[in-house]
């Protein structure tokens, strides 16, 4: 980069922020800049980042696993058998698994399994009139079989590392009342690595809030309580419904005094299923948008810079054809913004201890993003009904 390229971006950088250049021009500047710069803040912490974990126990406590399963005949039989190979002492886990009125094999071959080792018990979920649905409901009736000192909660389609139970127990410092570990989708197709990555990149990031003393969400299939914290809100029973149960629960603890810890670390490692099909996808999104709803203002404002991103860059490489020296700075601002976000990416694997992924895959990932959050934009202000394990909720 030359002097004269960096002068001349230095006076249009100047235009665009005293509106020298249109209003439109400069307020898509204005905001990707600011995107930038989060993410340069969020790089910084990237580095930073130690995870909480408490010293070596010698006796460990008693654990609840939960696991809330629906229709999930393909996914179960994996999820158990990771459960009965950790690596914990066999007489304090519980496995209690939350058959929600499944119409396939899902319950047969729970009790496979409930045949075989003690410690795990099926809890048929039924209708009832607390005005839960969904996973809220499972947890809502699971609780009350629960005898463990913590709960950890997973679901069917995922599966735990081996050093799972005992890595979430130490990320459960003095006075931490709920806490969650990262979950990265199994990378079976391009489909797969592209939401491994996602998945990887955004839990990353908000494990770095977490870790800036911002209190974000637990992520529902890989989350810890403690038993007190728990019951002091009241269970799920006393929480009300919101399709988004982890966060309901997270934010619940949190106002109740409790701390939280959000950690990437090896140990806290869980795989999840992929998402099959684009429809199948958009309605995930929208369900964790309109779960998100309750999240304090700036939160939202965060939503709004990074979604806005991707409609800025389309509109201002329209604006290119008719002001064609827009179109370097417009590259310019979205090269950084990809270095930026590449750099966080390979952060966030080293941290979890896998391989990054090459620059192929980051520059497919930059269009897969680009797609998904332009679709995600336009379906959550679409009326149309979340679906959730095959049910239509109105959220």
């Amino acid at each position: 980069m030359n002097f004269a390229f960096m002068l001349e971006v230095f006076v249009f950088v100047l235009d665009v922020l005293v509106f020298k250049q249109s209003f439109w021009i400069s307020l898509a500047f204005w905001s990707i800049v600011f995107y930038i710069l989060i993410q340069t803040i969020q790089c910084i912490f990237l580095f930073k980042y130690r995870p909480h974990l408490t010293k070596k126990i010698e006796d460990w406590p008693k654990i609840s696993i939960w696991v809330a399963a629906r229709n999930e005949e393909q996914n179960i039989a994996a999820c158990l058998n990771a459960l009965v190979e950790l690596d914990y002492p066999k007489n304090k886990v519980q496995i209690l698994v939350g058959n929600d009125q499944s119409t396939d094999l899902t319950p047969e071959i729970i009790d496979q399994f409930c045949a075989i080792h003690s410690n795990i018990r099926r809890i048929d979920i039924i209708d009832d009139l607390s005005g839960l649905k969904a996973k809220a409901r499972v947890m809502a009736q699971m609780d009350q079989f629960a005898s463990g000192e913590f709960y950890l909660i997973t679901d069917a389609d995922v599966c735990v590392n081996p050093n799972w139970a005992k890595t979430m127990i130490l990320t459960m410092e003095h006075n931490t009342g709920v806490s969650s570990g990262t979950t990265m989708v199994k990378s079976s197709g391009m489909d797969g690595w592209l939401q491994e990555i996602d998945w990887a990149y955004f839990m990353g990031l908000l494990n770095t809030i977490s870790y800036a003393g911002i209190p974000a969400t637990a992520v529902g299939n890989n989350m810890i309580v403690r038993k007190s914290a728990y019951w002091e809100t009241g269970g799920y029973a006393n929480i009300r419904f919101s399709i988004t149960e982890d966060y309901k629960l997270y934010s619940e603890i949190c106002n109740k005094g409790w701390l939280w810890n959000n950690v990437m670390h090896p140990g806290v490692l869980a795989y999840s299923e992929k998402t099959s099909g684009w429809m199948n996808l958009l309605h995930q999104r929208k369900r964790w948008l309109s779960g998100g709803k309750e999240l304090p203002f700036y939160w939202w404002i965060l939503f709004a810079i990074y979604g806005t991103f991707y409609f800025w860059i389309p509109a201002l490489l329209l604006n290119a054809i008719s002001n064609p020296g827009v179109l370097k700075y417009v590259l310019l601002l979205w090269g950084c913004k990809f270095v930026l976000q590449s750099i966080q990416i390979q952060q966030i694997y080293r941290k979890i201890g896998q391989k990054s992924p090459n620059l192929l895959k980051l520059i497919s990932y930059e269009l897969y993003l680009f797609a998904v959050t332009i679709g995600t934009g336009i379906f959550f202000l679409l009326p149309v009904k979340t679906n959730w394990k095959g049910r239509l909720y109105k959220v």
